[in-house]
């Protein structure tokens, strides 16, 4: 049985066939993710030290879901007529920015609402990017790109606790505040080098420089539509993304409030940080030794196996003893599994079964599917707060039905 380094240089070595974007994109995603994935993951609990009650919070977080049911539209559109970088490093530098900016300084619930305001702006060129990074690699070699920098995203979910050593030493209000501005620094980092390095996608300078004359690209949102009515298999896809956004939204606005919440879990705010530590050491093994050897005939069933693990992580934490942490522990490494395939899988799948479709109408079928996904999911939260006010356990009950109903849906594909 090959050993874990005979499994690991081969995906090493498929870096040499990366595009330059592709390479790029990924050494700047190092540092830059590890203070965001804190703040999304620890934001939350800030907003309750701030004093604002889990339904407003809700509230919050649904402000930037609004925002992401919108902005992919006109992010795919702005992609395909003004390029895809110039979209792309827009809309980031004015969400990271904003956003770390405005956490550092927040301590009025205003201030939130805004900082939820910046961090819904990237969401415009999520599809986007999907798009500038297939366009930029062959189609072997997708996988492993999207592999990487999903790995890289839970490397800094590993790095947790470094963030938890800040909220222990000085609070979960100044300990955010010190993350927030790590994040100000890393993302200024980030934006510098992609501005420098990045080159536009060959498609992306056909489109942008087309005036809308390339006869196979759909000229209006309408038009793209329709186009995806008439393929079935990216019509259930653009469905399942829009169903898969419900239990994610609800899971990673709730769960750091559950842990901590003294009637829930009850766990200390420091120490929770093991949480995302532990799914990520299960997620490394997961991308290392399965996802390399899963073959695309096999991926719907590798979808619905991650579904089941996900509703069985759900129910493992909403019946964990208070103060349990090895119950939390157990849930998150169930639940990486369907977290893993979303984000490792799906992109892949989506991508070549859109490029089956229309090459070139790539990035407006992607911004489709985050708008679709952010449109189902945007009220989540707001309901979610409400329901958590009633019982912590009962949001992540709407999460299990999602679950179910996204395997169910994949049965019919």
């Amino acid at each position: 049985m090959p050993s874990l380094s005979d499994r690991i240089l081969p995906i090493l070595g498929d870096i040499k066939h990366w595009g330059r974007n592709a390479k790029i994109t990924v050494f700047t995603e190092t540092f830059w993710s590890m203070p965001i994935s804190w703040i999304l993951f620890y934001q939350t609990i800030f907003m309750r030290e701030l004093g604002i009650g889990e339904a407003f919070i809700g509230y919050c977080v649904s402000v930037s879901l609004i925002l992401q049911a919108f902005l992919p539209v006109l992010g795919g559109y702005l992609a395909d007529r003004f390029g895809r970088k110039r979209t792309i490093m827009f809309f980031d530098a004015a969400g990271w920015i904003g956003t770390t900016v405005t956490f550092f300084l927040a301590k009025e619930f205003w201030e939130i609402m805004l900082a939820m305001v910046f961090q819904g702006l990237p969401y415009a060129i999520e599809g986007v990017w999907d798009a500038y990074l297939g366009e930029d690699t062959n189609l072997e070699h997708r996988t492993g790109v999207f592999g990487f920098i999903r790995l890289i995203w839970i490397v800094a979910g590993l790095m947790t606790p470094v963030a938890g050593a800040l909220v222990s030493l000085y609070g979960i209000e100044q300990g955010f505040r010190y993350i927030s501005l790590v994040g100000i620094a890393t993302t200024s980092i980030m934006l510098l080098i992609r501005q420098i390095l990045l080159r536009e996608s060959e498609i992306g300078k056909m489109l942008s420089s087309s005036g809308g004359s390339i006869s196979s690209k759909p000229k209006s949102y309408i038009g793209t539509l329709r186009m995806v009515a008439k393929h079935k298999e990216v019509l259930i896809l653009l469905i399942l993304s829009a169903i898969q956004g419900i239990s994610a939204k609800m899971i990673a606005t709730f769960r750091p409030l559950f842990l901590t919440d003294s009637r829930a879990l009850a766990l200390d705010e420091s120490m929770v940080s093991v949480i995302p530590a532990a799914s990520s050491t299960s997620s490394i093994l997961g991308l290392l030794l399965v996802i390399p050897r899963l073959k695309s005939k096999h991926i719907r069933e590798a979808l619905m196996l991650s579904y089941m693990c996900g509703f069985l992580g759900l129910v493992v934490l909403t019946t964990a003893p208070r103060e349990s942490m090895f119950p939390a522990v157990v849930s998150v490494v169930f639940d990486s599994m369907r977290f893993l395939a979303v984000f490792s899988i799906m992109p892949v799948l989506m991508f070549n079964t859109v490029n089956e479709a229309d090459p070139f109408a790539q990035a407006k079928i992607m911004s489709l599917m985050t708008a679709f996904s952010a449109m189902a999911s945007w009220p989540v939260p707001a309901v979610g707060g409400y329901l958590y006010t009633i019982d912590p356990a009962f949001p992540f009950l709407v999460a299990s039905a999602s679950l179910i109903v996204g395997a169910g849906l994949l049965l019919k594909r």
